[in-house]
């Protein structure tokens, strides 16, 4: 059964699904980027589907949220700055969320759990709470656009998807909040997308509390009988395309049409190419099996970058769309379109090639993060969405003009590279 809110009527804009990838708040930042760009463009009225991972759960949540209210507000930039992008940052920028996390960690101890019981990740969950969400609940998200939250079934090996309507995955089954029980907490959902491994546990869902349909495939369940463990959502789709793009059914037993545009935003990589080894024979042990870890998670999601970027390229294809990567530069467009683009906005205008790299490795942890690491992050994002949507999407293709434009002179590539030196650091504890 498809989805009856998304029909295929003619608009005046084509529908727009996002997809919001994982990498902590580095993410979150680079995700704002993306849709400062589609606010600009009088486009955030037109999407209506977020699929989101880990990083991109925390601000696809927030901003679910408060995204009717920037319409209402006009759904420009200034109303997404006013109501979304601001308070984000302002609450990234002032306060460190690890040290928090860290000093609420024993007085957790003895606090009782609502959904599950105490762990490292129970803390996150509560501190998402008090931070981003002031205790809304899964089925307080809007009915447009519809929020999809994808965390990992462990025992299952398939996407757990919480939404407005339930939760579940393919394999065990799901349920719907109408059948009696409690909807859950958003920042619990975030925090079982967001439970990336080893730093945190996985997020445990008490089974007993809910009702579940039998699997919809016919498949045999996993023999879990009390708690669902749930980690990472990029352990399994770092981001967020197969609810987009495989037909899979959502808690409510519809199925998503395909978007019109698809702008898949993705802050999750590079990968980093080098490995430190160790002597100690237990430390040398992590650190190789964390490796092996990091190759696996790499080549999976290289394969699906590909993959989708090679469907926005078929002649005549179905499927439209952007990836803007946070590896990606202007160097990815083909000529003479890369040549129309620089000599229409201004080369000096993009970021320097000094800076990307250290751009590219902004840690992915959930620290506190600076004002210039802030506006490198959305500044980078922002301009490879206005560079791919004109090129690729744009019909007819008229001259581009962004409005958010910065001059990259010699005294501003300087007091970047300064601010950035540390950027890479996986947690700064300042």
């Amino acid at each position: 059964m498809t989805d009856p809110t998304n029909t295929t009527e003619e608009r005046d804009q084509p529908r727009i699904a996002l997809a919001l990838s994982g990498g902590g708040f580095r993410a979150s930042i680079f995700h704002l980027g993306v849709l400062r760009r589609l606010a600009e463009g009088g486009l955030l009225g037109s999407v209506d589907t977020i699929s989101t991972v880990s990083g991109g759960s925390i601000i696809g949540a927030y901003a679910a949220l408060r995204w009717q209210q920037v319409l209402a507000d006009g759904g420009n930039w200034p109303a997404l700055d006013r109501h979304i992008v601001t308070p984000f940052l302002d609450r990234i920028t002032t306060r460190n969320f690890v040290l928090e996390w860290l000093k609420h960690l024993p007085k957790a101890l003895v606090s009782p759990r609502q959904e599950a019981s105490f762990s490292r990740t129970s803390v996150v969950a509560d501190l998402y709470d008090r931070w981003f969400f002031d205790g809304a609940t899964l089925d307080q998200l809007p009915v447009s656009p519809r929020l999809v939250l994808n965390a990992t079934s462990l025992p299952s090996i398939r996407a757990w998807r919480f939404t407005r309507e339930g939760m579940g995955d393919s394999r065990y089954g799901y349920m719907r909040w109408t059948t009696g029980s409690t909807p859950g907490r958003i920042s619990f959902a975030v925090s079982a997308s967001a439970a990336f491994p080893p730093i945190f546990t996985p997020v445990r869902v008490r089974l007993e509390q809910y009702t579940f349909s039998p699997p919809p495939y016919g498949e045999t369940r996993p023999e879990v009988t009390a708690e669902m463990p749930l980690s990472d959502g990029g352990v399994y789709d770092n981001l967020g395309l197969e609810v987009l793009l495989g037909h899979k059914p959502l808690p409510t037993g519809i199925t998503l049409p395909p978007p019109q545009i698809l702008v898949a935003s993705d802050a999750g990589h590079p990968a980093r190419y080098r490995f430190t080894g160790s002597r100690l024979p237990f430390l040398s042990s992590f650190r190789l099996l964390g490796r092996v870890r990091d190759i696996g998670l790499e080549q999976v999601g290289a394969l699906r970058r590909r993959s989708l970027v090679e469907s926005f390229l078929q002649p005549n294809g179905r499927l439209r769309g952007i990836l803007p990567s946070i590896k990606s530069s202007t160097s990815a467009l083909l000529e003479p379109d890369r040549s129309a683009y620089l000599t229409a906005v201004g080369a000096r205008t993009q970021i320097a090639p000094v800076l990307l790299p250290m751009i590219q490795t902004i840690r992915t942890s959930l620290d506190k993060f600076s004002t210039v690491e802030v506006d490198a992050l959305m500044y980078h994002a922002y301009t490879m969405t206005d560079a791919f949507w004109w090129a690729y999407l744009a019909n007819p293709r008229s001259t581009p003009n962004p409005a958010w434009k910065i001059t990259f002179d010699d005294q501003r590539n300087t007091a970047w590279a300064k601010a950035l030196t540390h950027s890479g650091e996986q947690l700064r504890l300042r």
